[in-house]
């Protein structure tokens, strides 16, 4: 049987790019071979290494020693012209229908495996998928630079996600998809902080950030002032609060510009983390699996509430702070990246932040307190208050304590019933007992100018009061009145009247 040779494939763009480099090292080889062989030295050894590390006869490189190497073949086949490329990417990369279209306007074009194979030849994969899906197809194929902040706190990440699970809101009677707001140290990779909430809005980025710059034991190290904010251009990053609370604590914001998640590309992951390792083990699921009829499987479990959802959120970001290992950073945990950075943290005591970096609601103030996230907290200033409007400064999900304001200036700190403990139920009770004593004392003192009398005239002389004298007089007043009393004894011994102690 006789030997049948089968012709090579036709060069794409990267087999032309290796040819272009197998010719750059034939050259070289040859260069070395003819120094040898110039300066008398035997060069039949240099020629067979030579032409086993190149996979080539040794008679080949005597040949290209002689007449030099050859040049890049040029690709075999058949080119697609211009308006057959037209046609393809008119057709979203559809090879097959730009083929029957070129055919039907009477074009030379070859047999349709022929014609596929020339538009393969043309294009990288990227663009053909960016012909076919668009700009996230292109993004999909692109190659990134990776840069990481030198320090702690030198760069936060901030991003809004809709969480894929189903929850019951409170006075809600079908459950929604609730948002999450999260703040990510793009150094160490932990989350600094997060609120969330029926929908993204500027009061739940400024509580995230709170939370993210307060000291606070539970949470661990992770605290202070960052550098820089980069969120998207989401219209709640935009607010001007957030850009006044920026202001006020010398923080840059940068957003990043239109449609380039990847400029925030650490919070992103993360949110992927979210769905992963959080949300796709809770019952009602939203990307879970469905039956036939498209209905989730598992929607017979009972759902979780807001605020179980919000307990198990918590948890997580507990365990990924501290105990999860990041590919990103070399098998470390984020504590564990965080505490090994000295870098000096700004710190803001939780005084200065009353303003800036809490959410804020309105609230009335009733006998039992202030009622809030279904909690009653009281404070000794609320006393009196019941029946008005106050509004409230609260930490997302931290219900230790709310801050009081009333006609723009901070009112109290009130703490929930239950955990008060003896000197704060002793103060309130010291309060309102204060404020009894001294509301008692108005009104005595209103009592005894209504009930002030004059004495009956019979002659000429001055109007002489006649009213009674209560036992909350001071001394001054019963003093003056003392007095009072001789001097009419007096005048009327003088005159010859009857005293009025005799009548």
């Amino acid at each position: 049987m006789n030997d049948v040779t089968v012709p090579a494939p036709a060069a794409s763009h990267g087999e032309a790019a290796g040819g272009e480099e197998r010719g750059s090292a034939r050259r070289c080889a040859l260069a070395q071979i003819a120094a040898a062989r110039e300066s008398g030295k035997p060069v039949s050894d240099l020629v067979r290494a030579s032409a086993a590390a190149l996979g080539v006869a040794p008679r080949t490189i005597w040949r290209w020693l002689e007449d030099g190497v050859p040049g890049p073949r040029p690709p075999a086949g058949w080119e697609p012209s211009q308006d057959d490329v037209d046609a393809y990417v008119r057709w979203k990369a559809n090879a097959a229908a730009a083929w029957r279209e070129r055919r039907a306007e009477g074009a030379d074009v070859p047999p349709l495996r022929t014609f596929q194979a020339g538009l393969a030849r043309s294009f990288e994969a990227g663009e053909r998928a960016v012909m076919r899906e668009g700009v996230e197809a292109r993004r999909r194929h692109q190659v990134y630079l990776r840069w990481e902040p030198e320090a702690r706190n030198e760069l936060w990440e901030a991003d809004h996600k809709e969480l894929d699970v189903l929850v019951l809101f409170p006075r809600a009677q079908r459950p929604r998809r609730p948002w999450a707001t999260i703040l990510l140290d793009a150094f160490s990779r932990a989350v600094m902080g997060w609120a969330i909430a029926d929908r993204p809005s500027s009061a739940t980025v400024i509580a995230a950030l709170g939370q993210s710059i307060r000291v606070d034991a539970e949470r661990g190290p992770f605290c202070g002032v960052p550098a820089t904010i980069r969120p998207d251009r989401g219209l709640e990053f935009a607010a001007g609060v957030l850009q006044q609370a920026c202001g006020l604590l010398a923080i840059r914001l940068s957003p990043t510009p239109g449609h380039s998640p990847h400029l925030k590309g650490k919070v992103e992951r993360l949110q992927g983390s979210v769905v992963g390792e959080l949300l796709a083990a809770m019952p009602h699921f939203t990307g879970g699996p469905r039956d036939a009829a498209g209905k989730l499987w598992g929607s017979g479990l009972p759902m979780l509430t807001l605020g179980e959802l919000v307990a198990r959120f918590d948890a997580w970001v507990l365990l990924y702070n501290r105990q999860l290992p990041h590919a990103g950073l070399g098998g470390q945990t984020p504590l564990q990246r965080w505490s090994e950075d000295a870098t000096p943290l700004r710190i803001v005591c939780d005084e200065e932040l009353r303003w800036t970096l809490l959410g804020e609601a309105d609230r009335l103030v009733r006998k039992a307190g202030i009622r809030f996230h279904g909690i009653d907290f009281i404070a000794p200033e609320l006393n009196g208050l019941v029946g008005e409007n106050v509004e409230v400064r609260y930490r997302p999900h931290d219900d230790r304590s709310i801050e009081v304001f009333r006609a723009g200036r901070h009112l109290c700190t009130a703490l929930p019933q239950g955990a008060l403990g003896p000197d704060e139920r002793a103060a309130v009770l010291d309060r309102r007992r204060e404020d009894a004593a001294r509301q008692a004392q108005l009104a005595r003192r209103a009592t005894r100018r209504a009930r002030e009398r004059l004495a009956p005239l019979t002659g000429p002389g001055p109007v002489e009061d006649v009213s009674v004298v209560t036992t909350a007089a001071s001394d001054g007043e019963r003093a003056s009145r003392d007095a009072d009393r001789l001097r009419r004894a007096a005048r009327t011994d003088l005159l010859g009247l009857p005293s009025a102690r005799a009548q």
